[in-house]
């Protein structure tokens, strides 16, 4: 997975977790359904994110697949996902918004 797509994800997580909208990522998953299934499915994983039952669902409903670990692992190796990058890069966005950054430094 190339780090435009990365950075485009973890934008998009970070802006879905202020404002969840369970629509946005079914649609969202229309573009390319295994990456954001295995997305959704990471972030329901975590303690720090939220939103975890509806992430599970999703992530089920566009990938079935993804809902046990052995197929998640499976599937997030064959997109290539960096699950450490993708973590800080959705953390360090989320921290930005936390201290009132809504822009990125350059």
């Amino acid at each position: 997975m190339d780090q435009p797509v990365l950075d485009s994800l973890a934008r998009f997580c970070a802006e879905q977790r202020q404002a969840f909208t369970p629509e946005a990522w079914r649609r969202r998953g229309g573009a390319d359904g295994r990456t954001i299934a295995v997305v959704a499915k990471y972030l329901s994983m975590t303690s720090w994110y939220g939103h975890e039952d509806e992430l599970m669902h999703i992530a089920s409903e566009i990938d079935p697949a993804v809902s046990d670990d052995a197929g998640f692992n499976m599937e997030s190796q064959a997109i290539g996902f960096d699950l450490q990058h993708f973590s800080a890069s959705v953390r360090y966005r989320l921290a930005l918004h936390k201290v009132g950054k809504t822009t990125e430094p350059s």
